[in-house]
């Protein structure tokens, strides 16, 4: 069957004509003819489409997720602790000064460079232990003997100069006496009674002894005494700066240990008014205080007793 409509203008085709009566397109039974493109309206403006949008840039040229900035300030939260409190622990606590701030322009500002200088630890030595650390005051009882011959010794006073005067009852003048360089002298004054009611020896100035900083010092053997005068009459040598002290027991004035009015005693005998009570000169440091010295007695039957001379 053949073609019923021109393809071109759409009228109707008469049958056997080869040619469209109204617009003349041929008739092609067999093949029709292609469609022709329709062609736009005169005068029509072309349609311009709006350029697609470009995805968004990173960085300060676009917009960021919400989700992604935070895991970036998270991150950089994280990286910031490890710098300052992780790793100063791991590295040993080093006093290291980290890089400054970072400037507007970009640039890492230094600070300047702080030396920490060590401060030396003073090393203070531990005292020296305390070589009597039970000894008596001064006027403390040291009780020795028993029985008859109970009886009492004690360290009442001290006295220390770098000089004192003595007094020679021969030419009945005053002389002065010196200790050794750098050293001054001590004054111990000591009194022993008996308590019992026999007779008892009492200690010799060979027995008492003075303890300073590691060392023992005896009598000093200079010292001049009653039983080196020629006259046997002579009274107590005096020393002029003691020489109106009083004995511990009653008024008489104090002379040297183990004597009596200028006589050398052999005995302790009973009762207080026959105590023998007097002073042993020492030649000492003059570094000596009394809180670090020390007399001791040896007394009957190897008793000691020992007084600090604070």
């Amino acid at each position: 069957m053949g073609q019923k409509f021109c393809i071109v203008c759409g009228a109707a085709l008469s049958e056997g004509k080869k040619f469209c009566e109204s617009c003349g397109t041929p008739v092609d039974p067999a093949t029709p003819a292609p469609a022709q493109q329709l062609s736009a309206p005169a005068m029509q403006e072309p349609v311009t489409l709006p350029p697609a949008a470009s995805p968004p840039l990173p960085g300060r040229f676009g917009k960021m997720p919400v989700k992604i900035i935070a895991g970036i300030v998270i991150v950089l939260i994280i990286a910031a602790v490890a710098v300052f409190v992780v790793l100063p622990k791991v590295s040993g606590g080093s006093s290291r000064i980290s890089p400054g701030p970072v400037s507007g322009t970009g640039t890492i500002t230094t600070p300047p460079t702080v030396l920490v200088t060590a401060v030396p630890t003073t090393v203070v030595p531990a005292p020296a232990p305390d070589p009597f650390p039970n000894a008596l005051l001064l006027k403390d009882g040291f009780p020795f003997g028993e029985g008859k011959i109970a009886s009492e010794g004690t360290v009442y006073r001290i006295w220390m100069n770098e000089t004192y005067s003595w007094h020679n009852d021969m030419d009945n003048k005053y002389y002065p006496q010196k200790p050794k360089p750098g050293n001054k002298y001590l004054f111990v004054f000591i009194n022993v009674f008996n308590k019992g009611d026999t007779r008892v020896w009492p200690p010799t100035s060979g027995n008492i002894v003075v303890h300073y900083n590691g060392q023992e010092y005896s009598p000093d053997p200079t010292h001049y005494l009653p039983d080196k005068s020629s006259d046997r009459q002579a009274t107590a040598i005096e020393v002029k700066e003691v020489q109106y002290f009083s004995k511990l027991f009653g008024s008489e004035y104090v002379e040297d240990f183990g004597y009596s009015h200028g006589m050398e005693l052999a005995y302790l005998y009973p009762g207080k008014s026959n105590a023998i009570d007097g002073y042993l000169v020492f030649d000492v440091p003059s570094s000596l205080t009394p809180e670090k010295a020390y007399a001791e007695i040896v007394f009957n039957g190897n008793e000691a007793g020992v007084w600090k001379l604070a």
